[in-house]
C-alpha cells in the first residue's frame, strides 16, 4: 500500500486506545456517569481549545510552557484545554450568572499537557468530573 510506516506510530506522550482496554474504558465512563446524573449533575460540554487567557495562572494549574499553544485567523493565542474546571467557570460566569442556588455540573472530556517530566503520565488525559458551585461547604466538597 505504501504506507510511511513512522506514520503508523502516535507522537510521544500520546497512544491509541483500542481492544478490550478501550471497552472498560467506556464502561468505567459510563458507569461514573451515571452515577453523576443519579445526585442531579447536569452535562455539559467545552471546546477542546479556548483563548490562553482562560488558563492564565489565576485560574488554572498549569504552566504556560506546558501548554499546547496556537493562533488562529486573527492572532489570538489558543491553547489546547489543559484541564477543564476554568472552561466550566467560564461557562457559569456566562450562562448561570444570575443563579441563586447550587449549580450541579459534570463532564467528560480530554485534556492536553505538554510536559514530559511526569512520569509514565501520558500528554493526552480523559477527565470525568462533577463540579458543586455555590456550596463552599465541606459537606459540598465531600459530594
Amino acid at each position: 500500500m505504501g504506507y510511511n510506516q513512522e506514520l503508523l506510530f502516535t507522537p510521544e506522550g500520546v497512544r491509541d486506545t483500542y481492544g478490550e482496554e478501550c471497552a472498560r474504558k467506556l464502561a468505567v465512563r459510563e458507569n461514573i456517569h451515571k452515577i453523576m446524573r443519579m445526585y442531579g449533575f447536569k452535562d455539559i460540554e467545552t471546546p477542546s481549545f479556548e483563548f490562553f487567557d482562560i488558563f492564565n495562572r489565576e485560574r488554572g494549574t498549569v504552566a504556560s510552557k506546558e501548554m499546547y499553544k496556537f493562533f488562529d485567523r486573527n492572532n489570538n493565542t489558543l491553547v489546547l484545554r489543559p484541564d477543564i474546571t476554568p472552561s466550566i467557570a467560564r461557562c457559569v460566569a456566562k450562562y448561570y450568572k444570575d443563579e441563586e442556588l447550587q449549580i450541579r455540573l459534570c463532564y467528560v472530556g480530554n485534556t492536553f499537557i505538554n510536559n514530559s517530566s511526569y512520569q509514565g503520565r501520558l500528554k493526552e488525559n480523559t477527565q470525568s468530573v462533577a463540579e458543586l458551585i455555590g456550596d463552599g461547604s465541606v459537606e459540598a466538597d465531600a459530594e
